[in-house]
């Protein structure tokens, strides 16, 4: 069965936390509005009993009646808050309600508790969707659905900006014993499906690549990926394409070596528009990638994915072969990149650019037909043909995924092995 693994990326903090004194008034506040609004709806003279009642009794829309009783419905006051409509909207019920015969006292004690709803949005936030975003520290699905929104808003402005987006981006890594005692191989499948291009000068391009110093190889040569058959990458484009796994048409493709540490990726021009999109899919192996299979605790092994373009999923697999970081479990990381570029997992000189997502790395096991991406059909087949080239032992490999709707582009989705505790 799949698991859930706790993100933990920050320190705990010491009392009082960041916010409690703004929490304490929410929560007292959302009681009061769902205390007199239960009130007012009492004594409305027809017996509420949905939505579509309370939107022919108060003369206001359906939408309005079904945010607002799903609101004051909640048993979290801070929920409560979260999901109202705005004090514009709850006047106009309140106006309604005493048209319909409600008394004077409670419409006037209920509207005495929209205007401090009003206070806390002006003075607290400036407008009602910064309360919103401050809320959802404390309300996980609320978090969920709100950044998921603002993503989606991201999303949309830059594929307008850059000329071009993608509809999944798929990162998937095989750590396997190399032959070079305590090395480990790393085969890096990536795929980006649905690449459109909205603009025709649209510049399309990615890299495959980790941080890294020399010193941190197996041996003192370049590092030079390889083809699936084991030829240099550079040298076998065409074999570094897995062609046949795309549901669009291939996208032609050229690369180029940028240090001993990178190899970047970028498309031939192509058409543009929905009708032109393509697919990407490439799988390239680094023999001897690593030093160690257990984790060092000064420098703990970690891997990661950074979506290069607007993309609507990103998905990232990383497989784990038994004999590699026995007896450890992955930690999530996340990381902005902006100004500084990828980090190393750990490092105290980036604890600033951490940042928190609702989603969690979810551990897999060794049952591999759960690696399933409904936008890639051929995945589990994909898969299937790295580990019959390589004669690797699916069945050896513990796997982990996340996967992100909508992700910030330039976002370092990192997991990072340390050390097993003692105990």
């Amino acid at each position: 069965m799949a698991s859930r693994i706790t993100q933990s990326q920050h320190p705990k903090e010491s009392t009082p936390t960041p916010g409690s004194g703004l929490r304490a008034r929410v929560e007292s506040l959302g009681l009061e509005l769902e205390t007199r609004f239960s009130q007012l709806l009492s004594e409305l003279p027809r017996r509420i009993v949905g939505p579509q009642v309370l939107a022919n009794t108060l003369g206001i829309t359906t939408v309005t009646a079904s945010r607002f009783l799903k609101a004051i419905s909640q048993s979290d006051p801070v929920a409560i808050i979260q999901l109202l409509p705005g004090p514009n909207p709850l006047q106009r019920i309140i106006t309604a309600s005493k048209e319909a015969g409600v008394s004077a006292e409670t419409c006037d004690a209920t509207s005495n508790a929209v205007q401090a709803f009003d206070e806390l949005i002006r003075s607290v936030a400036g407008d009602r969707s910064s309360l919103k975003a401050m809320l959802t520290a404390w309300l996980p699905e609320e978090r969920r659905e709100f950044e998921a929104q603002r993503r989606k808003s991201v999303f949309k402005a830059m594929c307008e900006l850059n000329g071009v987006s993608s509809e999944t981006a798929l990162d998937c890594l095989l750590l396997h014993p190399s032959e070079t005692p305590e090395a480990v191989d790393i085969v890096n499948i990536k795929c980006l499906l649905g690449i459109d291009r909205i603009r025709p000068d649209a510049v399309v391009h990615f890299g495959t690549w980790r941080v890294a110093s020399q010193s941190d190889r197996a041996d003192s040569k370049p590092r030079v990926p390889l083809t699936l058959a084991g030829k240099p990458a550079l040298e076998g484009l065409d074999a570094v394409r897995m062609d046949e796994f795309c549901n669009a048409p291939p996208a032609p493709l050229h690369a180029e070596r940028l240090d001993e540490v990178q190899i970047q990726y970028s498309l031939a021009p192509t058409g543009f528009g929905p009708a032109s999109k393509v697919d990407l899919v490439i799988a390239e192996l680094n023999r001897g990638e690593l030093i160690g299979r257990k984790p060092n605790a000064e420098t703990p092994p970690y891997f990661f994915g950074v979506p290069e373009m607007a993309t609507r999923k990103f998905v990232f697999d990383l497989l784990v072969h038994k004999d590699v970081y026995p007896g450890c479990t992955p930690s999530l990381l996340v990381y902005d990149t902006m100004g500084h570029g990828p980090a190393r997992a750990g490092d105290k000189g980036r604890r600033l650019s951490l940042r928190d997502i609702p989603e969690e790395l979810e551990s897999v096991g060794t049952d591999h037909r759960r690696l399933r991406v409904l936008e890639f059909p051929a995945y589990p087949q994909l898969r299937e043909r790295v580990f019959q080239k390589l004669g690797w032992d699916a069945g050896a490999f513990r796997a982990y995924r996340i996967e992100i709707t909508y992700p910030l582009m330039g976002t370092q989705i990192t997991l990072a092995f340390q050390t097993p505790a003692k105990g």
